[in-house]
C-alpha cells in the first residue's frame, strides 16, 4: 500500500508552478473519479510478467515504484532512506479523442511525482525532497528497454534490470547513488499479485515486491558524502480503485528478519474504528516461498504514540506484532520519532514513513530485524474526488 494522490488539505505552496500543476491534476482527477468505469480495473488475476511489468501501466489511474532501506557506513553510522516515483493518469482511456487536433509536445495524460527522504539516525535529523512534472517533453516518464525499465523525473531515476536496481537522486538536501542486487523476488502478494484493498472486487491493486535488496553505494547530505551498505525493499503497485469511503488510511509494515525471512503487513483502518477485513499480508520464507496472511492470521497492537510538532497528527510509534501460525512475536520500534513527510510541493499528502528496528522471537528463539513503516490518514482522513 502506498501513498496515492489525494484531494487533501494543503498548507501553502512556496512555488507557483507546482500549484498550477497540482490544481490542474487534482481538478482533472476529481472529475475522473466520476468516470471510474472508464479506467482499467484490477478485478482479478494480474498475470504479471517480467521484465514487462516493471514498467508503466497507462490506463490504470495510479501507480508507484517504492524503495526503502536501512544502510550504514563502514564505521557503523546508520541511515534510512526512501525513494518513490508516482504516476497518476488524469483522464481515462479514450479522453484523447476529444482533444484538439493541434498536437503539443506538452500534451499528456500522465503526471509524475517523486519523494526522497533520508533519516540520519545518528544525528536524529530527517530530510526530504519532492518533485513533480508532466510526463511529456522528456521531463518525466518510463522507458521500457529490452532487459530493463527506467523510471525518471528530471535527474532522479531508478533503473530495474534483470539482476540490478540502480537508484539516483540529485538534490540540495539528498544525493543517492545506490546499487541493489535482489536476493529474492519479484514476490507477488495476495492471489498471485491480485491484492484486495476493500470489500469490492475492484477495490484492489496489482502488487509485487523485491523484499530483500542488498544495497551499496554513496549518499550525500549536508555537504558530507558517505559510502554505505545495507538492505532495501522495493514495492511496485498499480490500481484504479479509490480508497473505499469507510476507510481513513492504512498502516504498512515491511520487515526483514535476521533468519533471512520477511514479513509484509497492511492494516486498512476504518473511519469508525477497527480494521477492514481486507487487511492482509505476506510471509516470505528463506527460499522465497510465500504464505498469504489474512486479517485473522495476525494481530498488531499499538504500544506507544507520537504527536507531530508540525501537524499535531498523532501517530502510533511502537507496535507488537503476533503471527500465531508462524510462532512469531516481535516489537517494532521507530529508529527516530519524527519521520513525517509533509509534501506541499507535490502530492499534498502528509504521511509518516520511517526506519524501524525489530526484536522478538520465532519458535521461542530470539530474532531481530530491520524495516520500514508507512502510516497514512492520521493528519486527515482521505476523501477521494470530493
Amino acid at each position: 500500500m502506498k501513498s496515492q494522490i489525494y484531494k487533501h488539505k494543503k498548507r501553502g505552496y512556496r512555488f507557483l508552478m507546482p500549484v498550477i500543476i497540482v490544481i490542474f491534476a487534482m481538478t482533472a482527477w476529481s472529475r475522473a473519479y466520476g468516470e471510474s468505469d472508464r479506467y482499467l480495473q484490477v478485478d482479478g488475476p494480474c498475470n504479471l510478467q517480467f521484465p514487462r511489468d516493471h514498467g508503466a501501466h497507462p490506463g490504470y489511474r495510479t501507480e508507484w515504484w517504492y524503495y526503502t532501506g536501512n544502510v550504514e557506513t563502514k564505521e557503523g553510522r546508520p541511515f534510512g532512506f526512501q525513494l518513490t516515483f508516482f504516476r497518476t493518469q488524469i483522464s481515462p482511456p479514450g479522453a484523447e479523442k476529444k482533444w484538439p487536433n493541434n498536437p503539443s509536445r506538452w500534451r499528456t495524460k500522465q503526471i509524475y511525482l517523486a519523494h526522497a527522504a533520508l533519516s540520519d539516525l545518528e544525528a536524529q535529523v530527517f530530510r526530504k525532497e519532492e518533485k513533480m512534472a508532466r510526463g511529456a517533453a522528456g521531463l518525466a516518464g518510463v522507458r521500457q528497454e529490452r532487459e530493463a525499465v527506467s523510471v525518471y523525473l528530471g535527474d532522479w531515476s531508478v533503473r530495474i534490470g534483470s539482476g540490478t536496481h540502480m537508484l539516483q537522486v540529485l538534490s540540495p538536501e539528498i544525493t543517492l547513488d545506490l546499487r541493489a542486487e535482489p536476493q529474492k523476488g519479484p514476490i507477488r502478494h495476495g492471489d498471485d499479485g491480485y491484492s484486495r484493498k476493500g470489500r469490492k472486487r475492484e477495490s484492489a491493486s496489482c502488487y509485487y515486491s523485491f523484499p530483500r535488496l542488498p544495497i551499496s553505494g554513496i549518499l550525500k547530505t549536508q555537504g558530507e558524502m558517505y559510502e554505505v551498505k545495507g538492505t532495501g525493499w522495493m514495492d511496485h503497485e498499480f490500481s484504479s480503485a479509490p480508497l473505499e469511503k469507510n476507510l481513513s488510511g492504512w498502516d504498512w509494515f515491511s520487515i526483514q528478519l535476521s533468519n533471512h525471512t520477511e514479513l509484509m503487513l497492511y492494516l486498512l483502518r476504518q473511519g469508525k474504528g477497527g480494521n477492514s477485513e481486507a487487511s492482509s499480508g505476506t510471509f516470505i520464507g528463506t527460499s522465497g516461498e510465500t504464505r498469504h496472511l489474512s486479517r485473522e492470521d495476525f494481530d498488531v497492537e499499538v504500544l506507544k504514540q507520537w504527536e507531530s510538532p508540525q501537524t499535531e497528527a498523532v501517530y502510533p510509534s511502537r507496535w507488537r506484532i503476533r503471527v500465531p501460525s508462524l510462532a512469531l512475536e516481535v516489537e517494532v520500534v521507530p529508529n527516530m520519532k519524527d519521520q513525517e513527510l509533509i509534501t506541499e510541493e507535490s502530492t499534498g499528502v502528509t504521511y509518516w514513513e520511517g526506519s524501524v528496528s525489530v526484536r522478538g522471537t520465532r519458535d521461542d528463539e530470539p530474532i531481530t530485524g530491520i524495516g520500514y513503516v508507512e502510516l497514512t490518514g492520521y493528519d486527515e482522513p482521505f476523501h477521494l474526488g470530493e
